[in-house]
């Protein structure tokens, strides 16, 4: 886990809030024998957030996006999106609806 990663998710913890200062999305998944995992991959690895956990089959990846990351998080989604081990976190919490309502939400940020 990045420093970065591992000091905000210490923040959410020790000093929750109901605002976060940014809105963020974070995406957790696993590797699965698929041509979209390589793409994944590369596309979370640009993120300064971007964390692995576990080994071997529990290996898991995640990479956090804001507002002005909303293409790349885009991008990402419509890779993992369909794979039962995805998740989405909203501000460091799994929420309820968070990929039929804040993901959605996410989206108006692509609108230029």
């Amino acid at each position: 886990m990045s420093d970065r990663a591992s000091e905000e998710k210490l923040a959410d913890i020790l000093q929750p809030s109901p605002q976060a200062p940014v809105f963020r999305i974070t995406v957790v998944f696993g590797a699965k024998p698929s041509l979209n995992t390589e793409r994944a991959l590369e596309i979370a690895k640009r993120r300064p957030s971007y964390t692995e956990e576990g080994s071997g089959e529990s290996l898991r990846h995640s990479a956090t996006f804001t507002p002005a990351e909303v293409d790349d998080l885009f991008e990402l989604f419509n890779l993992v999106g369909g794979w039962d081990d995805t998740e989405v976190l909203v501000n460091n919490r799994s929420l309820p609806y968070g990929t039929s309502l804040w993901l959605p939400l996410m989206w108006f940020y692509r609108i230029k």
